[in-house]
């Protein structure tokens, strides 16, 4: 699994530096920015297989010049300037550009994509292909253009800029260095591929809607947590305790950006509507919950923290006393044992990133609902695990309140009058008021005469 991916790819991939969090984002102490430097990865590509811009077989990138966002009526590919493509060093990698440059900004566009979509092809044991296949063979990545917004469509990806207070183009902020945004669209493009879209226009699509942006903040969540800094200083914050409410305002100061704090919220499904942002979050949290709750569980196997300690923490105790003395022990547990903390979150983030993919790999998109994906989570699990997973995810999706739908046939009893089994002799015949042949029950009858028989 991940954690033997950077193991495989340190010798045959190429190097590149990437922001894991935007640049601009402070420490709460103001002393400076939260991550001063970018951290090298190595993406799965070789450097005799890499092309200038950078891009390889599978993805590419065109900085354009003077280029309108894509619309319906405009759209790959782009066939108008653009600048020269990024080239490697003379060692064929892409970690020597100055973080300063606009090549910087090109080449951690491509950087984030591939690494993105390294991470979960390992998590699926297989190739992603894309879902525009029939018509590209690539998918186009277009870092740089005038335009405060981002999106990604149909064989591609193209960026702008944030906006300043006035509204103006915040050229400091360039969105294709934003690797929350990055790997969320490019989630978007797995769920295209893996899970397809609904063929029934009789098909309303709610929780469809839901789980797609879901699926694009779970695969922005699992990548993130493969820069070791970003892992470190969440730990080093929380000392672990994830699931209370410090814990959950201290996660939240990693990032501005939706992706990590919207895993990180209390909202169940009779408190959200239809709109796919707001239903994703009940969804996205009962699954981080699981994630969490699968990492403390190995600490308690690991005799780090008590059972009762991960029982207070994760039942969220609702006096301030509480939540202090319980961040008292989990600092407590966690000092001297910051290496272990780390390996039981990582092995966490790995169980999870698998039950996704096979997860996605099997829901059918057409009349999706959450309770289909719990079960499918479900069967995952089993497959991955035997089943030791269950009760932890019944119990993280239960409080969401995902479950069956009041009108679902799946609540409908079945007594066994009303399966034909009723008091009779002989075969039962199909009439006009059974066509099935089952007898039908007298309105006098209560089923006490009936008799069942193996």
């Amino acid at each position: 699994m991940s954690l033997e991916l950077d193991r495989r790819l340190a010798d045959v991939g190429t190097r590149f530096r990437i922001f894991p969090q935007p640049r601009f984002l402070q420490k709460t102490d103001g002393s400076g920015p939260l991550f001063a430097e970018p951290e090298t990865v190595t993406v799965s590509v070789e450097p005799a297989a890499m092309r200038a811009g950078p891009g390889d077989d599978r993805m590419f990138v065109v900085d354009a010049i003077g280029k309108l966002p894509y619309n319906n009526f405009f759209r790959p590919p782009f066939r108008g300037s653009a600048r020269p493509p990024v080239q490697p060093g003379q060692d064929g990698h892409f970690d020597q550009l100055d973080p300063s440059s606009r090549e910087f900004s090109a080449a951690t566009m491509y950087a984030t994509v591939r690494r993105v979509l390294d991470i979960w092809e390992d998590y699926f044991g297989r190739a992603i292909q894309w879902h525009f296949e029939s018509d590209f063979d690539r998918l186009e990545l277009i870092p740089l253009i005038e335009w405060d917004n981002a999106q990604s469509g149909y064989g591609f990806l193209e960026f702008g800029f944030g906006r300043k207070p006035n509204g103006t183009i915040d050229h400091e902020r360039p969105f294709c260095e934003n690797f929350d945004v990055l790997a969320h669209e490019l989630g978007h493009s797995i769920i295209f591929a893996e899970v397809g879209v609904p063929g029934s226009p009789f098909d309303e699509g709610v929780d469809y809607g839901g789980m797609h942006e879901s699926a694009g903040d779970l695969v922005a969540i699992v990548a993130s947590l493969h820069f070791h800094s970003l892992v470190d200083h969440l730990l080093d914050t929380t000392k672990g305790n994830l699931l209370t409410i410090n814990g959950l305002d201290r996660v939240g100061e990693l990032s501005d950006s939706r992706e990590i704090r919207v895993a990180l919220n209390s909202r169940r499904m009779s408190d959200v509507g239809d709109e796919p942002h707001e239903r994703s979050l009940p969804l996205t949290g009962a699954i981080f919950d699981t994630m969490v709750e699968v990492f403390q569980q190995d600490l308690v196997a690991k005799k780090l923290i008590s059972e009762d300690l991960r029982t207070r923490s994760t039942n969220l105790p609702g006096t301030a006393h509480d939540l202090i003395d319980i961040q008292a022990e989990f600092a407590a547990a966690y000092a001297g044992n910051e290496a272990a903390f780390k390996d039981s979150l990582l092995r966490a983030r790995d169980y999870l990133g698998r039950l996704l993919a096979v997860t996605w790999g099997a829901v059918s998109p057409d009349f999706l609902t959450y309770h289909g994906i719990l079960r499918a989570i479900l069967q995952a699990d089993r497959e991955i695990t035997g089943g030791e997973n269950a009760e932890i995810i019944r119990a993280c999706f239960a409080w969401r309140e995902i479950a069956p739908v009041p009108t679902s046939m799946l609540l409908r009893q079945h007594t066994i009058a009303n399966c034909g089994f009723v008091a009779g002799r002989g075969p039962a015949v199909a009439t006009a008021d059974s066509p099935t042949g089952h007898p039908i029950p007298s309105p006098r009858s209560n089923g006490a005469s009936a008799v069942v028989r193996s």
